[in-house]
């Protein structure tokens, strides 16, 4: 559970509330701090300690979701910064209502295989079965595929496709739309299919065996998951202290695990056989 920030200035760790008092009182300019009260407290608004699995868990790196549910964490305002901007597109985007019927940032429940996963997809508009999610990037992608379009980030492309899994709504396009300080580019993705028995094919059944699955396990038996190096860990994991800490205890404890001894010929002596 995140606890509070990781002074900018001192590395104390400060509860949210003295954080936030803080800048108010406008102490933190003597400390040449560089955020505004506004910005940490959209920033605090943003952090949402969650007990379900989410989509986002399930599609981003499973060991910081474990941290985050089994550790108390302290986190840096700088590693915060890059969701409470996106978070600046989506009210942008809530206050422009261009569909009579759209489906904004609402949170839905569902159950796979006796396991219940959540999720906020930005935008769903049912009269023209679109679902969209909206990035802010410092770089938008420029990857092109096979047909000469522009793919999404994969974990993106992830996310949104257990989105219109997730929702309650006949769903025939999906699209990223990404936000730099320079452009904007829309990604369509292509929908996966529920199940196949097609090995080649990426379904949502195939998805959630591979991931759901194990996350759900390391969470009910405790369980840290494996360490996986991923696009997260240079900038944007706010767990990356605990981790790297567990990962040397875990190292420590490799090592110092004694190889059985295999049955055979050592110092002259003949491994006994079953007949005697």
């Amino acid at each position: 559970m995140v606890k509070g920030f990781y002074c900018v200035k001192t590395d104390e760790c400060i509860p949210f509330s003295g954080c936030l008092e803080c800048a108010r009182s406008r102490l933190n300019r003597k400390l040449d701090c560089p955020f505004d009260e506004a910005v940490i407290a959209g920033m605090i608004n943003n952090i949402k300690n969650k007990t379900a699995i989410s989509v986002t868990m399930i599609s981003n790196c499973h060991r910081a979701s474990f941290i985050q549910r089994h550790h108390d964490t302290w986190v840096y305002p700088s590693g915060m910064y890059w969701a409470f901007r996106g978070q600046i597109a989506h009210k942008v985007m809530e206050e422009s209502t261009l569909h009579a019927d759209a489906v904004i940032e609402t949170r839905f429940e569902k159950e796979w295989d006796g396991i219940m996963v959540e999720g906020t997809p930005d935008l769903v508009i049912p009269s023209q079965k679109v679902l969209k999610d909206y990035k802010t990037t410092v770089n938008i992608p420029s990857y092109l595929n096979k047909d000469r379009l522009v793919l999404a980030y994969e974990n993106h492309r992830v996310q949104v496709n257990l989105y219109a899994w997730l929702v309650p709504y006949d769903i025939e396009e999906i699209e990223v739309v990404y936000m730099s300080m320079e452009e904007t580019r829309i990604c369509p993705v292509e929908k996966w299919a529920e199940s196949s028995t097609k090995k080649s094919y990426q379904t949502v059944d195939r998805y959630m065996e591979e991931n759901l699955v194990p996350l759900y396990e390391a969470f009910e038996s405790e369980t840290m998951p494996p360490y996986a190096r991923n696009w997260a860990c240079a900038e944007y994991c706010g767990v990356s202290d605990i981790c790297y800490r567990e990962l040397k205890k875990e190292l420590m404890a490799a090592r110092r695990v004694v190889p059985l001894k295999k049955k055979g010929k050592k110092n002259g002596d003949t491994a006994k056989t079953a007949n005697g």
